[in-house]
Formats: C-alpha cells, sequence, structure tokens
C-alpha cells in the first residue's frame, strides 16, 4: 500500500511539473484526428478552416494553454517551451501541407519550371521572365536537386512551408534573446510571430529562403554588438530633454565609429563572422529583389540605434546589392526603370494597390480580408503599448519594426510592398507586442509609462499576466488558421488538377500554348520557354472571357476546380461559369480530351 501511495505521489508530481507538455501532448493526438478526418473535395469558400472539424481547434487551445502555463512556471523551462512552439509551429504550418494532396500556390510550380530549365541548360533564360535576373536561389536549388538524384524539384514543393517556418525558429530564438526584452517576452514574442504570420511568403520561393538569410544576419548582428552605456547626462535634468539629449547622440561621429557598443567576440571571430555574412550577402543580392534593400535598412538602424558595430557592414551590403542590380541584373532593368523606380514617393497609389484592390470580392473573400486587416492593425496596437511599456538600453526593436515603411515609399512591388513591410518587421513588432504583457523595467532608456503597482493585488499578477498570454497567443494563431488558409479554395490544387496538368504536357508540343480562365492551377513546371499558357490578366468580365480566350487559339484549354473557386470568390462569375464556357469552346472546334472530377482538358480539333 506504501509502496503504491509512493508511485501514485510520484506521477502526481511528474504530471504538475509537465502539466504544459503533457496538455502538449494531447494537443498533437488531437491534430493527428482533426487531419485524419479532413476531407479536402469538401472545402468551402472560406478555405482551409471549412473542412478542419473541432478537434484541430480544441488540441491549439491546449497548446497555447500549455505554453502558457510553461511560460509563467518559475523557474523557466526552455527546452519544454521549445517542445511547445514547435507544435504550434505544426498546427499553423503543417496542417496545409498535411490535409492538401498538392502542394499550394501556381508560383510555387513555376519556381520548379525555372529550376527544371537550370538543370536541362546549365544557365538562366535571360528575357523570359524577371525573376530570372535573380536565378542565384533557383541555381542553388538545382544543384540540390541533381545532388539528390531527382529530375525535378516538385518533391521538395509539398512540405516546403513547414520545414522553412521551423528553419526561422534558430535565428528568432536568439533575436529573442540579445533584443532586450526579458526572458519570457522573448519566448511571448517568438509565439505571437508564428501566431501571427499570416502572410504567405514561405511557400517555394527565393522569397523564403531569402527570409532567412535576413533573420540570421540580424540575428548575428544583434549578437555580436551590445550597446554601451551613454556617457555623461543630459544638462538640464528631466524626462523629455534626457530623451532629446539622447536622441541627439544618433549620428555622432562617435556612433559611427563604433565607440558606442561593445562586442564579447575575439578579433578572429568576428573576422569569420564577417566573410560568413559577406557571402550572405552575396547570396541574397543575386537570389532576390527586394530582401537586401531591407537588409540595407536594417543595418543602418542597428548602426544609429547602437546595435551594429561600424558601418562597413552596410557599404558592403550596399556595393553587392547596388552592383548585381546595375550589372547581373541589367537584362532586366533596360527599358524597365519605370517599374523599379516609377512609383517612388507615390504613396497613393502604392497604398491603392496593396490595400485598396485587395478588398474585393466575394462575401468569403471579404471576411478573410477583413480579419487580415484587423490582425495586423491588433498588433502594431500591441506594439505600440509595448514601446510605451519598456525600459531598454537601445530602441533597436522599434527602429527594426519601422524600418520596412520605407520599402513602400521606393517600390510597390509589385502591389505587395505591404505584405512584405509586415513580414519584414514581424518579428520585432511581435517582440514589442509581447512587451506590452511582460515589459522590461531595466535600462538607460526608461519607460514612457509608469509602472503598475498591484499593491495588494500582486499575488493575482502571474495568473492574470498567464490569461492574457494565452488570450493573446490564441487569439492571433485561431484568426491565423482562417485567414492563412481562407484563399485555399482556389490557391490550393487536387489530384485531378495535377494529372490534367500533367496530361497536357506529356501531349501538347513546343511552340503550342495551354489556355486557362485565370492562373489557378499546378502549371509552369515544365516546358519553360517552349510551351506558353495563356491567362486573362487583370481577371475579364465573364462576358468577355470566352472571347478572349477563343481569339488566342489554345491547343488545350484546361478548367479546374480551383480556377471556378477564383472566379465565383474573387472576380464575381456566376456559380456555373465553367460549365457554360465549356459548351462554348465545344461549339468552336474544341472538344473534351480528358476528364476528372475536379478538371476537364479541351483540345483544339479544328
Amino acid at each position: 500500500m506504501t509502496i503504491a501511495y509512493e508511485r501514485l505521489m510520484k506521477v502526481q508530481h511528474f504530471a504538475g511539473k509537465n502539466f504544459g507538455s503533457i496538455l502538449g501532448l494531447f494537443g498533437l493526438i488531437f491534430w493527428l484526428v482533426a487531419v485524419r478526418d479532413a476531407r479536402y473535395l469538401d472545402m468551402g469558400g472560406y478555405g482551409l478552416v471549412s473542412i478542419l472539424g473541432w478537434t484541430y481547434f480544441a488540441g491549439l487551445v491546449l497548446v497555447v494553454v500549455g505554453f502558457g502555463i510553461e511560460l509563467m512556471r518559475t523557474p523557466l523551462r526552455s527546452p519544454n517551451l521549445l517542445v511547445l512552439v514547435l507544435l504550434l509551429v505544426l498546427f499553423l504550418y503543417g496542417t496545409a501541407p498535411a490535409v492538401e494532396p498538392v502542394a499550394e500556390l501556381t508560383d510555387s510550380f513555376i519556381h520548379a519550371g525555372f529550376i527544371q530549365y537550370i538543370l536541362q541548360h546549365g544557365q538562366a533564360l535571360n528575357g523570359y521572365d524577371a525573376r530570372f535576373s535573380w536565378p542565384g536561389a533557383f541555381s542553388m536549388a538545382a544543384v540540390l536537386v541533381a545532388f539528390a538524384g531527382k529530375t525535378n524539384a516538385l518533391g521538395f514543393l509539398h512540405w516546403f512551408p513547414l520545414f522553412i517556418e521551423l528553419s526561422y525558429l534558430a535565428p528568432l530564438l536568439v533575436i529573442a534573446r540579445f533584443s532586450g526584452v526579458s526572458r519570457r517576452a522573448g519566448w511571448l514574442g517568438v509565439a505571437l510571430y508564428y501566431s501571427a504570420n499570416w502572410i504567405f511568403q514561405d511557400y517555394f520561393s527565393p522569397q523564403a529562403l531569402n527570409y532567412l538569410f535576413f533573420l540570421v544576419v540580424i540575428a548575428v548582428v544583434l549578437a555580436c554588438w551590445q550597446p554601451r552605456r551613454l556617457k555623461g547626462s543630459s544638462p538640464t535634468p528631466g524626462f523629455w530633454s534626457e530623451r532629446i539629449w539622447q536622441s541627439r547622440s544618433l549620428l555622432t561621429r562617435s556612433r559611427l565609429l563604433g565607440h558606442d557598443v561593445e562586442s564579447t567576440w575575439s578579433n578572429e571571430q568576428l573576422i569569420v563572422i564577417l566573410g560568413l555574412l559577406g557571402l550572405i550577402f552575396i547570396a541574397s543580392s543575386m537570389s532576390h529583389q527586394l530582401t537586401p534593400y531591407a537588409l540595407i535598412l536594417a543595418l543602418g538602424v542597428c548602426l544609429v540605434t547602437r546595435r551594429l558595430g561600424r558601418p562597413e557592414l552596410v557599404v558592403l551590403i550596399v556595393v553587392v546589392a547596388v552592383g548585381w542590380l546595375s550589372l547581373g541584373a541589367s537584362n532586366y532593368w533596360v527599358g524597365h526603370l519605370s517599374s523599379i523606380f516609377g512609383s517612388a514617393g507615390q504613396l497613393s497609389s502604392t497604398l491603392s494597390s496593396n490595400v485598396t484592390s485587395r478588398v474585393s470580392g466575394g462575401t468569403s473573400h471579404l471576411f478573410v480580408v477583413a480579419i487580415r486587416i484587423l490582425m495586423t492593425g491588433a498588433l502594431f496596437l500591441l506594439a505600440g503599448i509595448g514601446f510605451l511599456r519598456r525600459s531598454t538600453n537601445s530602441r533597436a526593436l522599434e527602429a527594426l519594426a519601422g524600418a520596412p515603411f520605407l520599402l513602400v515609399a521606393a517600390q510597390s512591388y509589385g502591389g505587395e510592398a505591404l505584405l512584405r513591410v509586415v513580414l519584414f518587421g514581424l518579428p520585432f513588432t511581435a517582440l514589442l507586442a509581447a512587451s506590452a504583457i511582460l515589459p522590461r523595467y531595466s535600462g538607460q532608456v526608461r519607460s514612457i509609462l509608469p509602472r503598475f503597482r498591484t499593491g495588494r493585488f500582486a499575488r493575482l499578477e502571474r495568473p492574470v499576466l498567464r490569461i492574457v498570454a494565452i488570450v493573446v497567443v490564441l487569439g492571433f494563431a485561431v484568426a491565423t488558421t482562417i485567414v492563412r488558409g481562407g484563399n485555399d479554395a482556389y490557391e490550393s490544387f487536387s489530384s485531378g488538377e495535377l494529372a490534367a496538368v500533367n496530361y497536357v504536357y506529356n501531349h501538347v508540343k513546343p511552340g503550342q500554348s495551354i489556355a486557362s480562365a485565370n492562373y489557378y492551377l499546378p502549371i509552369g513546371q515544365r516546358d519553360v520557354g517552349t510551351v506558353y499558357q495563356i491567362a486573362p490578366s487583370p481577371p475579364a468580365t465573364f462576358k468577355k472571357l470566352g472571347t478572349i480566350l477563343l481569339s488566342k487559339k489554345p491547343n488545350f484549354i484546361i478548367l479546374a476546380k480551383s480556377e471556378e473557386a477564383y472566379g465565383v470568390q474573387v472576380v464575381g462569375y456566376p456559380a456555373d461559369w465553367q460549365s457554360s464556357l465549356a459548351s462554348r469552346f465545344e461549339d468552336h472546334g474544341y472538344t473534351v480530351a480528358a476528364k476528372w472530377r475536379t478538371a476537364t482538358v479541351l483540345r483544339l480539333t479544328s
């Protein structure tokens, strides 16, 4: 009896000590059940969330509650928190690959086509696509595909979002550790980053790889250089006079020469690190149009906020980025300077292309867009509160969160600049938002808001903070689940749609063309430069759609479920528009060559 009692006590002690991790384990079981029960072909207008049952959200609640319990536990146990963050990443970024049979987004397949072209020809196809002017990532992927003994990169597409998001975790943890926030706020900031990252820029693409480069560079800089305590004090005592005195030292010669920072690393280590960062700068400048300039801004604000020793790194990235744009990408910008710099300073047109034009479509699409805007606004509001509440030795976090907005004023980036602005600033915005809940009260730069004194309610402070952290992370995680998969009705593809595309590639001849109502197909992974795809861009009205496609006389026409969903939800086509369109094509010399449950292939016969 005594032995059984002792064992029971040990079990209770273990369960109490690891209660958060146990909740995470049960959450994983619920996730597995949700994935098993999801039926992809039943997906509705609200995307992925329409086929996820209650078990998914129950599991998500368990993981977030477990994280909240571990976050406020003393002592703080990093391994337990790491496991729960990994489970959170699995929920938010692994559910779609686990449920959907084919990789998402047409661009993923187009990038696989670029890689196959380099594998076959040993060089990029100049003049075919602007992305070929930055071929670094495609060339590296071609080497990896050849090393793996594959003939194409299609096998890397499906699970790439989960893989790359997990790759972001290590530099994010380093940034959180050396950013100047407390340890608890650092873990909360990492969780908020993943919970609030609804921006689907982690698909198989150079920008996903370059975002990893961006995080690694900032993590190294923040870990290497720490701010020294400012010498002297304001000649006139006072809260605002002290801040004005601190701001005046931003662009002094002492700051630019690195006298206001210190490093615990040896000179030999610094030389090695600088060499590695130089290689990253070269790789980034050769593989993406925007990331090098985001790095220029980020390193510049690190310099003026005492988190970078000297300006050599800024000069190096400027030389490499501008050098590649001037020489390596000259075949793109010759004759296209207006597309690069034409929107500089035109904030109204940039905001229109980035915001106004996206708030359109049917009820489900508008609902998803509204939640995205509210999520982003809520995160920035929390970050603003964190800025007011936290004390620190450097305002580098605030500067890093705000610097990407300068990219909007310089270049519209095809209507996606605001998405990239939010993404480049998200790690730092999330840490500031975490500081709104768990602020640090020590530092030479004092907080603007006074510290809230709990007094006789001090014993309730920790339970209240735990509840607040759970509610905030869970709210963002649920919203991200809804909006990240909100476009999956047309951005994800079925096996039948992929089979239809492969059927066409197996029968089309060089010089022939493939037509579709829009670009939402798993297409572009083969025959780059020899077979051409036709689709109205921007989308045509339904009355003009058939006329436009017939005027091109394509050899094959693909009608698919994903295209139909886009037409109904975003463009406003009638529910049965593909059926009437297929009948019109058949009246003009096309016959059904092959058919699947979710796709139909028509071929020109006369």
